[in-house]
């Protein structure tokens, strides 16, 4: 695991996990749901799956729960 990790680093693929409480990015994100919460709207509640980018390109978003509007 530690070598396939390296290899895509090597490879410049960093993995896109977004903290809860970051504002949501839609070029980063997909919002698979949205939900009523105490934060700020469009703000990711939670993460049900990291995404990759390879040299600042997005392989794949990552899927995300956001903060509905008020």
């Amino acid at each position: 695991l530690r070598q396939l990790k390296s290899a895509l680093e090597r490879n410049k693929v960093i993995e896109i996990a977004p903290a809860p409480g970051s504002k949501f990015d839609p070029h980063q994100h997909q919002a698979i749901s949205v939900v009523p919460a105490d934060q700020e709207p469009n703000t990711v509640v939670g993460v049900l799956q990291k995404g990759y980018t390879i040299a600042e390109r997005v392989l794949r978003p990552a899927l995300v729960t956001v903060s509905a509007p008020k």
